[in-house]
């Protein structure tokens, strides 16, 4: 049996876990975001020490510098091992888009062929698509080592991270992260299978995010998920999905840190955090250049916002207002 003593000293030592949503192709915001988990300094080193940091993919796409933000990110990866700590790199979909030579979205694609930013500074669509092959390709070989989730975070802490969402079908049918991100590799290499699907694949599927009317649904599910994957996440945190604040829902077991922080969206920097407190308890932030506050739910914050915003005027952006009715139909209809 554990004495107090050694349980407090457990707690107190226990590692913060941070978490960075979708960067696509933004190196000064994606590192901006770096530094509000304290994990580099301002000449893109690691200086977290031990700790550990995930980034929950799509790193590629829209933004100008997709390449050289996703090589830089390695280089940081290698420097946070050597110092005992770790950045785990996730696979999004636009890294799966890449991989299959899809390339609509990456910064200056054009269906007329005509190509131009950094499309065609890496010498145009052949070139790119060969760099991205998952099987062959110097980029996509490499890419395609990143896992589709990751578990971490210890104690009330532990997370369950990936891009979009995991389906409690998946969680039961291979039973454990390890599995999922092992036959996710392999369908990636063939080409085909039911983890890449675009709708319910867990680099796609949306259906925690925007649950629509079905929300009880959504949540129930979510929790069946987060018990059948194995080593007991309390949570999930994804990317993906764009809401206007690092936000929650189903009583914060989902937690939503993709803010749209790319240059390419306009947005602005942001970071997730999860640390224990000294009774063991998890203390989760979003964290931001102004400061910091605990993530809020998505549709109670839409809600006080848009009366703010519909009494006063310029609170919210037009699409932050957007979003608020696209994820919360519920809350105006």
């Amino acid at each position: 049996m554990e004495e107090d003593g050694e349980a407090d000293e457990a707690v107190t030592h226990a590692r913060p876990v941070c978490a960075v949503g979708d960067m696509h192709g933004d190196p000064h915001h994606a590192f901006e975001a770096l530094r509000l988990c304290g994990a580099v300094n301002e000449s893109a080193s690691w200086v977290g020490g031990t700790m550990t940091v995930v980034q929950v993919g799509d790193v590629f796409d829209r933004g100008s510098h997709s390449v050289a933000l996703q090589t830089l990110l390695w280089k940081v990866r290698d420097e946070a091992a050597a110092a005992g700590g770790e950045l785990k790199l996730l696979l999004g979909n636009h890294e799966l888009l890449n991989m299959q030579g899809r390339l609509h979205y990456v910064h200056g694609f054009s269906r007329s062929g005509y190509h131009t930013g950094e499309l065609a500074e890496y010498g145009g669509a052949s070139a790119w698509q060969r760099a991205l092959s998952p099987r062959d390709g110097e980029l996509g070989r490499k890419i395609n080592e990143h896992d589709g989730l990751a578990i971490r975070g210890e104690g009330a802490c532990r997370s369950l991270f990936l891009h979009a969402g995991l389906r409690s079908h998946h969680a039961v049918q291979f039973g454990s992260v390890d599995a999922i991100n092992l036959e996710l590799r392999r369908q990636i290499e063939s080409g085909k299978g039911e983890l890449l699907d675009s709708q319910n694949g867990p680099l796609w599927f949306r259906g925690y995010a925007r649950p629509g009317a079905s929300e009880e649904r959504a949540c129930i599910e979510l929790q069946q998920t987060l018990e059948a994957v194995g080593d007991e996440p309390a949570r999930m945190v994804v990317g993906h999905n764009i809401v206007p604040w690092v936000s929650s829902r189903c009583g914060g077991n989902l937690q939503m840190i993709d803010v749209g922080m790319s240059g390419a969206y306009g947005g602005r920097p942001a970071a997730w955090r999860c640390e224990l407190d000294d009774a063991g308890e998890a203390v989760v932030r979003a964290l931001y250049r102004e400061g910091e506050e605990e993530p809020p739910p998505l549709c109670a914050r839409c809600a006080e916002k848009l009366k703010l915003h519909h009494a006063l005027g310029d609170v919210l952006s037009a699409d932050d207002v957007q979003d608020c009715l696209q994820y919360c139909p519920q809350t105006y209809a």
